[in-house]
């Protein structure tokens, strides 16, 4: 490790000239990822979520913002597109593959709740109370929907971008295709990094990051038990990707927050104990931003296969599986 070399923040932590597509990003937590990226020099962002209207409303507050890049110009696209419907999210990948042909960064980050059954298991005060609170939900569709955007759609959205991914692979010179055995890394050509005003130790390979909960790991409910369900099934898939797109040099993380501001806690106090959040508080704007430009950044590029919790203490004070 040359310790003389120069380590510049804002080269370590950025998204600069990265092509990223977020699911989810017009509102929530996706609204400030994509806020992050979009003032951090992200060459262009596709917004993907099934409410055009609302992509639509979260592009213009973004570019009116004060804080928006003075110099971007059309970074911000919104697509319409359903996450458990397959040919809709072949049809986004068609678009974005004649705009840019390539994508650095997924970011499955579409979410819903699921039947809010959490506080009832707890309130309940006979063995009828809790047979009627474990199966709340189970008369409509809420199960199979939470599963389904959850869970099932990291996989369908993910597989669906993988051409692309390894599109933006081989921009950065990296070999394409499948690299397998000891001794025996993927070669890139660094020459490939000057053409695209990269730096030659830019080393970073296309990377799927996906959005869960701490919800994944505890086993206190506080929403439902479809939710913490889909969560966890989410963070463990995106476990495995890494583990079986590694040798084709996609990367797969996964960022797990505990309580911040959306459409999903805005009935809930901003404020906790310590027995909640040892922090006290929601997680901010600040908290998510500096997180995402640790992994899409340069300095992120050795992060492979984990999970970045960003929860303010709350999995130390509550029973988990973490």
């Amino acid at each position: 490790m040359d310790v003389q070399a120069p380590f510049n923040p804002a080269d370590l932590f950025s998204a600069k000239g990265l092509v990223v597509v977020i699911t989810g990003g017009g509102s929530g937590i996706g609204l400030a990822l994509t806020s992050t990226l979009y003032q951090n020099g992200a060459a262009k962002i596709f917004v993907l979520g099934r409410r055009l209207n609302v992509l639509q409303d979260a592009i213009k507050t973004l570019e009116s913002s004060p804080s928006a890049p003075k110099e971007a110009s059309n970074v911000l696209t919104a697509i319409s597109c359903d996450v458990v419907d397959q040919r809709s999210v072949k049809e986004a990948v068609e678009r974005i593959q004649k705009e840019t042909g390539y994508v650095d960064v997924l970011i499955n980050n579409a979410g819903v709740l699921g039947p809010t059954n959490g506080g009832s298991l707890y309130k309940a005060n006979s063995i009828e109370e809790m047979r009627d609170a474990m199966l709340q939900g189970f008369d409509g569709n809420e199960w199979d929907t939470a599963l389904k955007i959850n869970a099932q759609a990291v996989i369908g959205v993910s597989a669906a971008f993988l051409p692309l991914l390894e599109a933006a692979n081989t921009r950065r010179g990296w070999a394409a295709g499948k690299v397998e055995g000891d001794g025996n890394p993927r070669k890139q050509d660094t020459s490939a990094l000057e053409k695209i005003g990269a730096n030659k130790d830019d080393d970073r390979m296309a990377h799927i990051i996906t959005t869960t909960s701490v919800a994944s790991f505890m086993r206190y409910c506080t929403a439902g038990l479809a939710y913490n369900a889909s969560k966890s099934a989410a963070a463990h898939l995106s476990k495995m990707m890494a583990s079986f797109l590694a040798p084709w040099g996609i990367r797969s993380n996964v960022i797990a927050p505990g309580p911040y501001p959306s459409e999903m806690t805005k009935s809930r106090s901003a404020n906790f104990g310590t027995s909640e959040v040892p922090q006290g508080r929601m997680g901010s704007a600040n908290d998510i931003a500096g997180l995402l430009l640790f992994l899409v950044g340069k300095g992120g590029a050795y992060i492979n296969g984990t999970i970045q919790v960003t929860d303010g203490g709350r999995m130390g004070v509550f029973p988990g599986t973490y």
